[in-house]
């Protein structure tokens, strides 16, 4: 039986959705990742990902169904606009800045994200985060520019973060929570919302059969 937990995140008490247990056999989608095309793709993940099949998101239907409609209130059609399996193996020393810093996966408040953990607690969840500077939580259109131009500035005063993956002691964000991985359990949330893998400290594998394996996805309700 899937266990659901829900969380209020910060100043904005942004819902961040835990979900155990969220399909019936993990270990096929473990061994599914073992003959996938693996490739970087992009500039933000540190490490390469995959396209997830088609029937991973069919196997995720009534966890994301649960979650949409009793907590963000979705009632239509849902679009998946991306989705990849995700293996993190980029060290400290070779991330870019980008990395270095919490983000976000766009600008639009509709937009949901989820990461489904196929690894064990041992390497790290998703850590959520409020910029110290300005207080934003969830960033849009209208506090974008506001939101990158106090980064720029905390940079230029207090230096550009030195190359690793961000902790509670960044002196730019403040954590505001952590959802540790655990095997088979997803994580739900609103894709504005600042966040980052939580890999401080976390010893990386290449393989995807020990390493730290994960499925991303975004969604937005379609029309």
């Amino acid at each position: 039986m899937m266990q659901v937990r829900i969380d209020r995140v910060g100043d904005s008490q942004t819902p961040v959705v835990a979900i155990e247990q969220a399909t019936a056999n993990p270990e096929h989608w473990r061994s599914t990742a073992l003959s996938l095309d693996w490739a970087q793709r992009g500039d933000y993940y540190p490490g390469p990902r995959a396209p997830a099949p088609r029937d991973y998101l069919a196997d995720l239907t009534a966890p994301l169904r649960q979650a949409l409609g009793k907590v963000f209130g979705w009632r239509s059609q849902v679009e998946v606009l991306r989705c990849f399996f995700s293996l993190s193996t980029t060290h400290a020393h070779d991330l870019n800045l980008a990395q270095r810093v919490p983000h976000v996966d766009s600008y639009d408040p509709n937009q949901i994200a989820f990461v489904h953990y196929l690894c064990d607690p041992s390497f790290g969840g998703t850590a959520f985060y409020r910029q110290r500077s300005t207080r934003f939580e969830r960033i849009d259109e209208r506090n974008c520019r506001a939101f990158e131009a106090a980064l720029d500035a905390d940079f230029r005063r207090l230096g550009e973060p030195e190359s690793a993956y961000v902790d509670a002691q960044s002196p730019f964000f403040e954590q505001l929570h952590v959802c540790p991985a655990a095997h088979n359990r997803i994580v739900i949330f609103p894709g504005n919302l600042l966040h980052c893998a939580d890999l401080a400290g976390v010893r990386l594998n290449p393989n995807p059969a020990l390493g730290r394996l994960t499925v991303a996805g975004f969604l937005r309700p379609g029309s």
